[in-house]
Protein backbone atom coordinates (compact mmCIF):
# COMPACT_ATOMS: atom_id res chain seq x y z
CA UNK A 1 0.00 0.00 0.00
CA UNK A 2 1.53 3.69 -1.27
CA UNK A 3 1.68 6.53 1.54
CA UNK A 4 -1.01 8.40 1.36
CA UNK A 5 -0.10 11.77 -0.94
CA UNK A 6 0.60 14.58 1.80
CA UNK A 7 2.76 11.78 3.61
CA UNK A 8 5.15 11.30 0.46
CA UNK A 9 5.13 15.03 -0.57
CA UNK A 10 6.67 15.28 3.50
CA UNK A 11 8.96 13.01 2.93
CA UNK A 12 9.70 13.98 -0.49
CA UNK A 13 10.75 17.36 0.97
CA UNK A 14 12.84 16.06 3.74
CA UNK A 15 15.03 13.90 1.25
CA UNK A 16 15.98 17.60 0.11
CA UNK A 17 17.35 19.16 3.52
CA UNK A 18 20.84 18.96 4.62
CA UNK A 19 21.54 16.32 7.39
CA UNK A 20 23.44 18.00 9.95
CA UNK A 21 26.69 16.37 9.03
CA UNK A 22 28.71 19.93 9.20
CA UNK A 23 29.91 19.48 13.17
CA UNK A 24 29.86 15.89 13.19
CA UNK A 25 33.34 16.33 14.58
CA UNK A 26 32.03 18.26 17.02
CA UNK A 27 32.40 17.27 20.97
CA UNK A 28 28.56 17.56 21.78
CA UNK A 29 28.34 14.69 19.15
CA UNK A 30 30.63 12.70 21.34
CA UNK A 31 28.83 13.43 24.92
CA UNK A 32 25.66 12.51 24.02
CA UNK A 33 27.30 8.92 22.65
CA UNK A 34 28.63 8.77 25.91
CA UNK A 35 25.77 10.12 27.79
CA UNK A 36 23.63 7.22 26.09
CA UNK A 37 26.09 4.44 26.89
CA UNK A 38 26.21 5.48 30.24
CA UNK A 39 22.44 5.27 30.73
CA UNK A 40 22.35 2.31 29.06
CA UNK A 41 24.77 0.74 31.47
CA UNK A 42 23.34 2.23 34.25
CA UNK A 43 20.55 -0.59 33.53
CA UNK A 44 21.99 -3.43 32.00
CA UNK A 45 20.69 -5.89 34.67
CA UNK A 46 17.30 -4.92 33.69
CA UNK A 47 18.28 -4.52 29.95
CA UNK A 48 20.48 -7.82 29.23
CA UNK A 49 18.55 -11.21 28.38
CA UNK A 50 19.10 -13.76 30.22
CA UNK A 51 21.44 -16.46 28.75
CA UNK A 52 22.93 -15.07 26.64
CA UNK A 53 26.43 -13.39 25.96
CA UNK A 54 25.56 -10.70 23.91
CA UNK A 55 23.90 -7.66 23.77
CA UNK A 56 22.26 -7.42 20.20
CA UNK A 57 22.20 -3.20 19.23
CA UNK A 58 21.06 -1.36 16.59
CA UNK A 59 21.87 2.23 15.85
CA UNK A 60 19.48 3.58 13.43
CA UNK A 61 21.37 7.09 12.23
CA UNK A 62 24.89 5.65 13.04
CA UNK A 63 26.69 7.94 10.98
CA UNK A 64 30.47 7.28 11.63
CA UNK A 65 29.69 4.64 14.19
CA UNK A 66 30.39 7.21 17.08
CA UNK A 67 28.07 5.17 18.95
CA UNK A 68 30.44 1.85 18.72
CA UNK A 69 33.18 3.62 19.74
CA UNK A 70 31.01 5.09 22.74
CA UNK A 71 29.59 1.78 23.89
CA UNK A 72 33.44 -0.42 24.13
CA UNK A 73 34.67 2.22 26.30
CA UNK A 74 31.74 2.33 28.45
CA UNK A 75 29.33 -0.19 28.26
CA UNK A 76 31.29 -2.83 30.31
CA UNK A 77 29.38 -5.62 28.74
CA UNK A 78 30.38 -7.64 25.31
CA UNK A 79 27.90 -6.86 22.20
CA UNK A 80 26.78 -7.02 19.07
CA UNK A 81 26.93 -3.75 16.70
CA UNK A 82 24.61 -3.74 14.03
CA UNK A 83 24.79 -0.02 12.39
CA UNK A 84 22.41 1.72 10.29
CA UNK A 85 22.39 4.76 7.69
CA UNK A 86 20.36 6.46 5.38
CA UNK A 87 23.70 8.01 3.93
CA UNK A 88 26.30 5.70 5.59
CA UNK A 89 29.79 7.37 6.00
CA UNK A 90 31.47 4.04 6.89
CA UNK A 91 31.55 0.62 4.78
CA UNK A 92 30.41 -1.33 7.56
CA UNK A 93 27.24 0.63 8.16
CA UNK A 94 23.80 -1.07 6.04
CA UNK A 95 22.25 2.02 3.79
CA UNK A 96 18.78 2.01 5.01
CA UNK A 97 16.03 4.40 4.97
CA UNK A 98 14.35 3.70 8.60
CA UNK A 99 11.83 5.79 7.58
CA UNK A 100 10.76 3.14 5.30
CA UNK A 101 11.54 0.32 6.65
CA UNK A 102 12.95 -1.48 9.79
CA UNK A 103 15.61 -4.45 10.19
CA UNK A 104 13.97 -8.10 10.05
CA UNK A 105 16.30 -9.66 12.63
CA UNK A 106 15.87 -8.84 16.12
CA UNK A 107 17.91 -6.43 18.85
CA UNK A 108 17.64 -6.34 22.31
CA UNK A 109 17.98 -2.26 22.05
CA UNK A 110 17.96 -0.18 19.40
CA UNK A 111 19.66 3.84 19.39
CA UNK A 112 18.17 6.53 17.97
CA UNK A 113 20.53 9.23 18.74
CA UNK A 114 20.41 12.40 16.69
CA UNK A 115 17.29 10.49 14.06
CA UNK A 116 14.22 11.93 15.58
CA UNK A 117 14.04 15.45 14.44
CA UNK A 118 14.19 14.33 10.71
CA UNK A 119 11.15 11.58 11.15
CA UNK A 120 7.89 13.00 10.75
CA UNK A 121 5.48 11.78 11.78
CA UNK A 122 7.54 10.80 14.97
CA UNK A 123 4.29 9.33 16.23
CA UNK A 124 4.29 6.73 13.39
CA UNK A 125 7.77 6.11 13.75
CA UNK A 126 7.97 5.48 17.24
CA UNK A 127 4.97 3.45 17.40
CA UNK A 128 6.70 0.79 15.07
CA UNK A 129 10.26 0.64 16.88
CA UNK A 130 7.61 -0.24 19.81
CA UNK A 131 5.94 -2.68 18.13
CA UNK A 132 9.26 -4.77 17.04
CA UNK A 133 11.92 -3.84 19.77
CA UNK A 134 11.77 -4.54 23.75
CA UNK A 135 14.20 -1.22 24.46
CA UNK A 136 15.26 2.06 23.03
CA UNK A 137 17.92 4.51 23.49
CA UNK A 138 16.29 8.10 22.04
CA UNK A 139 17.47 11.24 21.78
CA UNK A 140 15.62 14.65 20.66
CA UNK A 141 17.12 17.88 21.40
CA UNK A 142 13.99 19.92 23.07
CA UNK A 143 12.66 23.00 22.78
CA UNK A 144 11.92 23.55 26.76
CA UNK A 145 15.86 24.06 27.34
CA UNK A 146 17.34 26.31 29.21
CA UNK A 147 18.81 28.05 25.92
CA UNK A 148 17.10 26.36 22.89
CA UNK A 149 17.31 26.72 19.59
CA UNK A 150 15.07 28.66 17.96
CA UNK A 151 12.71 27.22 14.96
CA UNK A 152 14.44 29.01 12.59
CA UNK A 153 18.01 27.35 13.98
CA UNK A 154 16.02 23.91 13.81
CA UNK A 155 14.75 24.10 10.58
CA UNK A 156 18.13 25.03 8.85
CA UNK A 157 19.46 21.86 10.40
CA UNK A 158 17.01 20.41 8.36
CA UNK A 159 15.12 19.44 11.62
CA UNK A 160 10.97 18.76 10.98
CA UNK A 161 9.46 18.68 14.48
CA UNK A 162 10.13 20.96 17.33
CA UNK A 163 8.99 19.61 20.36
CA UNK A 164 9.24 20.04 24.47
CA UNK A 165 10.47 17.27 27.13
CA UNK A 166 6.53 17.03 27.85
CA UNK A 167 5.52 16.27 24.70
CA UNK A 168 7.90 14.09 23.41
CA UNK A 169 6.98 12.05 26.62
CA UNK A 170 3.10 12.21 25.37
CA UNK A 171 4.73 10.68 22.29
CA UNK A 172 6.31 7.90 23.82
CA UNK A 173 3.55 7.30 25.68
CA UNK A 174 1.08 7.30 22.61
CA UNK A 175 3.52 4.66 21.11
CA UNK A 176 3.62 2.08 24.14
CA UNK A 177 6.93 3.29 25.44
CA UNK A 178 7.40 3.79 28.95
CA UNK A 179 10.02 5.78 30.47
CA UNK A 180 12.84 3.52 32.52
CA UNK A 181 15.46 6.48 32.84
CA UNK A 182 16.67 9.54 31.70
CA UNK A 183 19.20 12.28 31.39
CA UNK A 184 20.37 15.22 29.85
CA UNK A 185 23.31 16.60 27.56
CA UNK A 186 24.47 19.11 25.10
CA UNK A 187 24.36 22.16 27.55
CA UNK A 188 20.87 20.25 28.71
CA UNK A 189 19.26 20.81 25.23
CA UNK A 190 19.75 17.04 24.02
CA UNK A 191 17.33 14.81 26.25
CA UNK A 192 18.33 10.66 26.08
CA UNK A 193 15.37 8.69 27.37
CA UNK A 194 15.91 4.66 27.72
CA UNK A 195 11.82 3.41 26.90
CA UNK A 196 10.59 0.12 27.34
CA UNK A 197 7.77 -1.49 24.75
CA UNK A 198 4.76 -2.36 26.73
CA UNK A 199 4.07 -4.18 23.36
CA UNK A 200 7.26 -6.57 23.69
CA UNK A 201 7.63 -9.19 26.22
CA UNK A 202 10.90 -8.73 28.44
CA UNK A 203 10.16 -5.25 28.66
CA UNK A 204 11.53 -3.31 31.77
CA UNK A 205 9.86 -1.14 34.24
CA UNK A 206 9.05 2.53 33.47
CA UNK A 207 10.10 5.11 36.24
CA UNK A 208 7.83 5.76 39.29
CA UNK A 209 6.32 8.86 38.77
CA UNK A 210 6.96 12.19 36.51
Amino acid sequence: MRAPRALRRLRRDASRLPYNLDDAGSPRWEERAAAAVALLAANLDAVAPAGRASLLIADFGAGDERLARALAAGLGRDQRYTAFDIRPQRSTVVQLDVREALPTQPFDVVCCLGLLEYVEPLGVFLRRLAEQYPTAVLSYTVCDAPNPLSRRERRKRGWLSHHTTADLERELAAAGFVVVDFVVANERRTGIWLVSSQHRAGGIAGRAGP
